[in-house]
């Protein structure tokens, strides 16, 4: 019994007392603890917590847990220093039972209250005992078996306690985990529409060259990767109106394969009087059926029987089938070849023809182009997620080192209980790991409310032109949040190692003499 606070103050009375039984490893019995915690009157007590309580009640729960570990040697350091005579009267006539099975030694300077109470007094003076003892009685015990108690609880109760100073702590992290997944998921997203617009655009395998000398075509070329080849022609020439206003747009033919190309709406043209737009264009036209083409004098009717799927990049385009070249062979351009590619050779044959040939396709240097722009974003983000990271592993490390600071008495209490150091140290890692949990499973609850929102109610795709989108890492898509658990695992860890170590070497009898 320590002359001040034997106890912890994150732990409930109930667990203090049990707390110096399951760190010795000694069986104990709840039946017995319950019939001396009512013959010391703390029963009603046990779910309160020490700074609730008064000094005598504090006292009692020192002398439930002496009782409770059946100890045979109880060593008092001033029992009754805090407390007032009637106190302190009270503690020492339990103490007086609690010595009929137990060799009790108390240290006092109260000479009149050892005299009453205790049956053998002796003198400290000059570093020498003065005085006899009465008598020898000797106690009998039986040997203890020990057992193995996890103190799960003490962890938990620690962070519980903290919560107040790990509320911001949590609150930064969460919104570090929520940054990092926003960058993530919209990269990923902003890939996803890329990949999705350079397969199914209409001109995805469509490649023009044109020949290094500028001169022309007298044949075509020859290779396995081409699967349709033919003259360019000067589609721009025709001019299409809608109320008499005219359009402007990109006039094309639509390639000889036509499954990837998605429609919002119809379906692809029969003949060389109908057409396919863009969805761009169908919007800004007002959703019209049909247009007017003038070309040389004539004038006639096309009729839109479908319309591109909506697409980020989306311009306005109009399509006809690849015979309506037959009606205009004055507009054939021999200086140029239209190549189609076979799809799954498409870039093979763009780097092939670059050797010798003029070449260019919209959609592979389009493509390429964001490309481009998007890895240097991703690694100014990845920059800023590390720092971010960075900075939260010196956070966790500061708010750890305080709270371990705070709890030095805590520490060194354990330690004289009889607790081992390797011990001490499983149960802070523990601890470190909890907080990881809590920091990791906040973080990742709030992104996929956050992801449901953004995709789900907001529908983030029709505001922006695309979605956040979770990609698999190694396993699966949901590889991004075990990462996360990962990294604030190890971050929990490291940070709670330097400050655990510096505790477990103070000199644990000057940290208990402490106020």
């Amino acid at each position: 019994m320590m002359q001040n606070k034997d106890y912890i103050d994150s732990l409930n009375v109930e667990e203090n007392i049990v707390l110096a039984t399951q760190v010795s490893s000694l069986p104990y019995s709840k039946q017995y603890l319950e019939k001396i915690s009512k013959i010391l009157g703390i029963h009603s007590l046990m779910h309160r917590y020490p700074l609730q309580l008064s000094g005598g009640q504090l006292k009692r729960i020192s002398i439930c847990k002496a009782m409770l570990k059946q100890s045979t040697i109880i060593l008092c350091d001033e029992p009754t220093g805090s407390l007032h005579q009637d106190q302190a009267n009270e503690v020492m006539q339990l103490l007086q039972k609690l010595s009929q099975q137990s060799l009790v030694i108390v240290v006092s300077h109260d000479k009149e209250l050892l005299k009453d109470y205790c049956d053998d007094v002796l003198t400290l003076e000059k570093g020498k005992l003065l005085g006899t003892i009465s008598s020898d009685q000797s106690i009998y015990t039986e040997p203890i078996k020990h057992c193995f108690y996890p103190i799960l609880y003490y962890p938990m109760r620690q962070l519980i306690y903290q919560r107040n100073k790990l509320l911001f702590l949590f609150l930064f992290q969460w919104i570090v985990i929520l940054a990092f997944f926003s960058i993530v998921t919209g990269m990923n997203g902003i890939l996803d529409v890329i990949n999705q617009s350079e397969n199914s655009a209409v001109n995805a395998y469509i490649m023009t060259i044109e020949k290094k000398d500028n001169s022309y075509f007298e044949t075509y070329i020859q290779n396995d990767m081409i699967a349709n080849i033919s003259y360019d022609y000067y589609l721009d020439a025709l001019s299409f109106y809608n109320d008499a206003n005219q359009i402007s747009a990109l006039i094309s033919v639509l390639p000889i394969s036509t499954t990837h190309i998605r429609l919002s709406k119809g379906r692809l043209p029969f003949n060389n009087e109908e057409v396919v737009i863009s969805y761009s264009l169908y919007e800004e036209l007002n959703y019209p059926s049909t247009l007017q083409l003038k070309y040389s004098g004539t004038s006639q009717t096309i009729e839109i029987v479908g319309v591109l799927e909506k697409d980020i990049f989306s311009t306005n385009e109009i399509y006809f089938l690849s015979s309506i070249k037959n009606n205009y062979p004055e507009l054939k351009d021999d200086y140029t070849l239209v190549i189609e590619a076979k799809n799954q050779y498409t870039r093979e044959l763009y780097q092939y023809l670059e050797e010798d040939y003029i070449v260019y396709s919209e959609v592979i240097e389009r493509v390429d182009n964001y490309q481009a722009l998007l890895d240097i974003a991703k690694l100014v983000a990845y920059v800023f997620v590390g720092i971010s990271f960075f900075i939260s592993l010196l956070l966790i490390s500061i708010v750890e080192s305080i709270i371990y600071f705070e709890r030095k008495h805590d520490v060194a209490y354990l330690l004289s209980l009889g607790m081992n150091k390797s011990r001490l140290l499983l149960l802070s890692l523990l601890e470190a790991v909890l907080l990881g949990i809590v920091m990791a499973s906040g973080g990742c609850i709030i992104a996929g409310v956050f992801y449901y929102y953004m995709n789900e109610i907001l529908i983030l795709k029709e505001v922006i032109g695309f979605s956040l989108s979770l990609e698999k890492i190694i396993i699966s898509q949901y590889d991004f949040f075990i990462l996360i658990f990962i990294i604030y695992m190890l971050m929990c860890i490291l940070s709670v190692m330097l400050p655990i170590r510096t505790m477990m070497h103070v000199n644990k009898i000057d940290v208990l003499r402490e106020e």
